[in-house]
């Protein structure tokens, strides 16, 4: 069994509690432990790094600060929080100047650079691997025909190196292979979904999400796979922002994975476009 020091960020705690669920129930089987960081405070996300630089950077140190007292590497669901925690990790250990400003301002918490920061993907692919999650599967997807949907932070990080290509990211395709789903290819793996615009321009956020669902409807996609709350949120919203012809269910990585070892996502309901088509097409190997 491996602990991993768990940071929910603000979308796993409200709107996206199924990522939580789903994600809790399927790390459970595989014997992945997540220790909730404690006192966790905001990272910043999009909005602090175009306000203050040091704060952006303060905002994750923090949190990582926090979870390097435990050990364990620390895992953020989140694509935007794991972009933002990433980076002001790498960053940190490049600058030693920044370093110090950083922990005077955080003191008496003091960043170290002594654990890594992982996403979903990477967590799944390094504790528990493809051969495990294709031995282990108890129902055939193997009529589901996904969309792979990354989102544009998971991977575009400035001065640090990502865990996957920047442009054309395949990690999540091999571990949804493994869960065995049939996979469409698309262009739209990286195309923006309008991110917080959401709040700001929601017929800009229509636009964008409405034009990656319809490319995965032209494909012949059954679903969308993403592994990023905003984007899953987005996507499901379409409904009422972007008035589709036509929409497809939108499920975290997770769910896939809790189809493919239990055969129904326990929050299924908590979806607004609904997923009820793709458990009917499941069945027990």
């Amino acid at each position: 069994m491996v602990t991993l020091s768990y940071y929910p960020g603000c979308s796993m705690k409200t709107s996206s509690k199924l990522y939580e669920a789903s994600m809790k129930k399927v790390f459970s089987r595989y014997g992945v432990g997540l220790k909730e960081v404690e006192d966790w405070s905001c990272c910043g996300a999009s909005a602090a790094s175009t306000i203050d630089e040091t704060t952006a950077y303060a905002l994750p140190a923090r949190n990582i600060a926090v979870a390097e007292k435990e050990g364990f590497n620390l895992f953020a669901p989140c694509s935007a929080c794991y972009n933002r925690s990433k980076i002001a990790n790498e960053i940190l250990r490049q600058d030693d100047r920044l370093q110090k400003e950083i922990n005077e301002i955080i003191s008496p918490l003091e960043w170290t650079g002594s654990i890594e920061v992982k996403n979903i993907i990477e967590v799944v692919d390094e504790y528990v691997g493809t051969e495990q999650i294709a031995r282990s599967r108890i129902y055939d997807l193997s009529t589901l025909k996904i969309a792979p949907y990354y989102g544009c932070v998971l991977t575009r990080m400035t001065r640090v190196e990502p865990f996957d290509d920047k442009e054309n990211p395949e990690s999540m395709d091999g571990l949804l292979t493994a869960a065995g789903v049939s996979l469409v290819q698309w262009p739209y793996k990286m195309e923006c979904c309008g991110a917080s615009k959401t709040l700001t321009d929601r017929p800009l956020t229509a636009k964008l999400s409405g034009k990656i669902m319809d490319k995965a409807v032209a494909v012949g996609a059954d679903c969308i796979v993403t592994p990023c709350p905003l984007c899953q949120m987005n996507l499901d919203l379409l409904p009422y922002i972007g008035g589709n012809a036509k929409n497809l269910p939108v499920l975290f990585l997770s769910e896939i994975l809790e189809l493919a070892l239990f055969g129904t996502m326990s929050e299924a309901a908590s979806h607004i476009i609904p997923v009820n088509s793709l458990s009917e097409k499941v069945r027990k190997i």
